[in-house]
């Protein structure tokens, strides 16, 4: 059974200032801690997939900070193997229809949610809404859409409280989460001591992976039109020089495909 995991940083615990993700300086301690907090997480959602049925595991560090480059690498588990840096040749690089579940570590919830830790959708400075087919999506929804074009579910989530509700949302309760730390504000939450969160999320993983087939996958339909609202007019017409791009007004954009694989591959590409 393989899994593909994607990665974050804002969503885990004990992260509750924009400092712990790289945004003030990749020098900064706080920072640094939070990476080996990211790693532990990731550890433990490996740990517990392979003792649910797991024997391939490629993890995406797809936090933006430092490149791509937030995992730290002497501290990885030996059963997977890992994707670090960037640029991507694709929104989830080496993701094809032979990924059986997808798990999302260290997830935040889309820009604008209530109590929602570091809520954000794509670019914290630059993104203020996105739709897929007039849904409503952030991070969490632009993933589950695209594996699901692949046939595969998102089965496992683990973040704050308002991802977590974000995801059964979107994917229904079948989906497994593990709530590391509740929103009190955008920058503040009550968090779980981090031994306590990598076994919450160790349980979670380990019961997706056991009743992955239980989860369905989402998917868009065809044609797909994906709208985003910026913050600026500028930032709105510089999109303007990817393919299938239109200005529906002075502050969004919207790309329209036949497939969400092709839509990403004129947003990201």
């Amino acid at each position: 059974m393989k899994l593909y995991i994607v990665t974050d940083m804002e969503g885990v615990d004990c992260v509750v200032l924009w400092r712990q993700t790289g945004a003030e300086g990749l020098e900064d301690p706080m920072y640094q801690k939070a990476r080996h907090l990211l790693t532990g997480e990731v550890n433990a959602a490996i740990e517990g997939a392979v003792d649910g049925g797991a024997d391939e595991i490629l993890v995406l560090d797809g936090h933006g900070a430092n490149s791509a480059y937030n995992l730290v690498p002497e501290e990885l588990s030996e059963r997977a193997e890992y994707i670090m840096g960037n640029p991507w040749d694709r929104y989830l690089p080496a993701f094809d229809d032979t990924v059986d579940m997808v798990y999302m570590i260290g997830q935040h919830s889309m820009a604008g949610t209530r109590l929602g830790v570091l809520d954000h959708t794509m670019s914290a400075r630059s993104w203020v809404n996105a739709h897929i087919n007039s849904v409503s999506v952030g991070e969490i929804g632009f993933v589950a859409y695209y594996a699901g074009s692949f046939d595969v579910p998102l089965t496992f989530l683990s973040g704050d409280l308002a991802a977590c509700n974000e995801a059964k949302a979107l994917i229904g309760d079948g989906i497994t989460t593990a709530t590391v730390k509740v929103g009190l504000s955008r920058t503040s939450a009550r968090c779980l001591p981090p031994k306590m969160a990598t076994a919450l999320i160790t349980k979670g993983a380990k019961a997706a992976a056991s009743g992955a087939h239980k989860v369905k996958p989402i998917h868009t339909g065809s044609p797909v039109q994906v709208e985003v609202e910026l913050l600026d007019s500028s930032t709105a017409r510089g999109f303007l020089s990817r393919r299938h791009c239109e200005l529906l007004s002075e502050r969004v954009v919207r790309f329209s495909g036949q497939s969400i694989t092709e839509v990403y591959a004129d947003m990201f590409g």
